[in-house]
């Protein structure tokens, strides 16, 4: 009965008669030849572990699951201690990853280019969720779950596009680097929207298009990637943009001990991402980011400039009143999101919360609890005073006002916080907390986000949209209407 082996230098599945044992065959598939290794009871091959057959027959459920590699030799000893495809760290003599399945194979560099082929191409992850097999670098479909697999490094998409190399796997598709072939072989990042349900593929195309609509609406701000291209054919979609070369800002604190940056730096990244949120906030109807956080900022090569990315799970807050008080799909980051962001109900002022706990993360090194980190820093912020200059509850006190500014944009009313990404970063610049705002028509302080003066009652807010209950405006800061009472959200 046929058995059946992986050829050493192409990798191919292929069937051998029972009779070639401890004999050369050719590859059907590559036309090399290759040693067919007796038995383990006619000749014993040594690993690491113990021996392993070189043959045997494929049942149906190995059909599904990829074989273990076939026997190479006796020198062929497993050397490898994490796994090439996702750095778990591999049990001794391991054949196989036993987290993602990649096939183990000894000495491949080695092998392959004894046989005058080339050095073996990265495996391909499934973009699956629920498998992240590593498959064959050939191989266009899952061999454990059928899904659609990323694309390997030189293919060519569209006629124009060479993949590099693979930067990122995520739920909805990856991310490559590639070369624009017909711009002068111009570096672009690519990503490749991967799904296989026709009907899940139509929604996520929508949130696709809308990020390179949101891309192409923010080209003139510096921190935003540009976006060259969008390609949708049939089943497949690419969304080409500017490729940009650094690590986002989690990686980097992760990858030092979590230390955090300077003060300074961080104040001014909060101001490049002010810019931003002004320009999505002052469209109509009003673009929220939802999904602010260190993942998301990228520090460029020359390490004080950023770049902010991942746009696609923004969304407009419609243009009536039943479809901004309407609950939105629910995406959101725990501890960087408030309370009505969670509950499907995001709005402008959800961005400042997001911004304030990235703030804080990075110039705290500690991730932030949502409002939980608003309530530890105002125990820290009301403590016992020291001198100027020295620590007060581990704050340094020339620091206070930026620690009071998150504390008040971290809170859990969307009414104590500003009101504007405006307002935050003019308080970044002047670093301070501005607490007081004088009436344009009689000039009387009245504290800072107080929807009408105190004395004259003029409108010191901006408009906020119409009541629910009886369609009147209000102004920003109000917690109930003034016309019916009702309470506004």
């Amino acid at each position: 009965m046929p058995q059946v082996t992986r050829c050493v230098h192409c990798s191919k599945m292929i069937r051998i008669p029972d009779t070639a044992a401890g004999k050369h065959v050719r590859c059907p598939a590559c036309r090399k030849e290759l040693f067919i290794a007796k038995k383990p009871s006619q000749e014993p091959a040594v690993l690491a572990a113990g021996p392993v057959p070189s043959t045997h027959a494929i049942t149906s459920a190995e059909e599904r699951e990829p074989p273990a590699k076939a026997i190479l030799g006796p020198s062929a000893i497993f050397t490898t201690t994490l796994c090439p495809a996702c750095n778990t760290k591999l049990l001794p003599g391991a054949v196989a990853c036993m987290d993602c399945g990649y096939l183990l194979q000894a000495e491949p560099d080695k092998l392959r280019l004894e046989s005058g082929g080339s050095r073996e191409r990265p495996p391909l992850l499934c973009a699956n969720p629920a498998c992240g097999v590593a498959n064959p670098p050939d191989e266009r479909v899952c061999q454990r779950c059928g899904s659609p697999l990323p694309a390997a490094p030189g293919t060519i998409l569209h006629g124009r596009y060479r993949i590099e190399r693979q930067l990122a796997l995520g739920g909805f598709g990856a991310v490559y680097q590639a070369v624009d072939l017909k711009e002068g072989d111009r570096a672009v990042a690519v990503k490749d929207m991967i799904c296989t349900d026709p009907l899940e593929f139509s929604i996520r195309l929508n949130f696709f298009r809308r990020e390179a609509e949101i891309l192409r609406s923010l080209q003139d701000l510096p921190i935003v990637p540009r976006v060259f291209d969008f390609i949708q054919q049939g089943q497949t979609a690419h969304l080409i943009i500017e490729l940009i070369k650094g690590q986002d800002l989690l990686k980097i604190m992760e990858s030092n001990g979590n230390q955090p940056f300077p003060i300074d730096l961080v104040c001014g990244w909060g101001r490049s991402i002010c810019d931003v949120l002004t320009h999505m906030h002052n469209q109509s109807p009003p673009l929220v980011h939802r999904d602010l956080k260190p993942d998301n900022v990228m520090l460029l090569e020359d390490r004080t400039e950023i770049k902010l990315i991942d746009f696609g799970t923004a969304r407009d807050m419609g243009r009536t009143q039943r479809t901004r008080m309407a609950a939105k799909t629910r995406v959101y980051t725990e501890g960087y999101a408030p309370p009505e962001q969670i509950i499907g109900k995001p709005e402008p002022r959800s961005d400042l919360f997001a911004l304030a706990g990235t703030l804080y993360h990075l110039a705290t090194g500690k991730t932030p609890e949502g409002f939980y980190t608003a309530r530890e820093l105002e125990k820290q912020l009301t403590g016992d005073s020291k001198p100027a200059g020295k620590v007060s509850n581990g704050l340094p006190e020339a620091s206070h006002w930026f620690f009071e500014l998150i504390r008040i944009n971290l809170s859990e009313d969307p009414n104590d916080r500003y009101f504007s990404a405006q307002d935050f970063k003019a308080d970044l610049e002047m670093q301070r907390v501005t607490r007081e705002a004088n009436c344009p028509n009689c000039q009387t302080v009245n504290k800072v986000r107080e929807p009408y003066c105190r004395k004259c009652a003029t409108p010191l807010t901006d408009a906020t949209p119409p009541c629910a209950h009886c369609g009147k405006q209000n102004r920003m800061g109000s917690r109930c209407c003034i016309h019916c009472g009702n309470r506004l959200r």
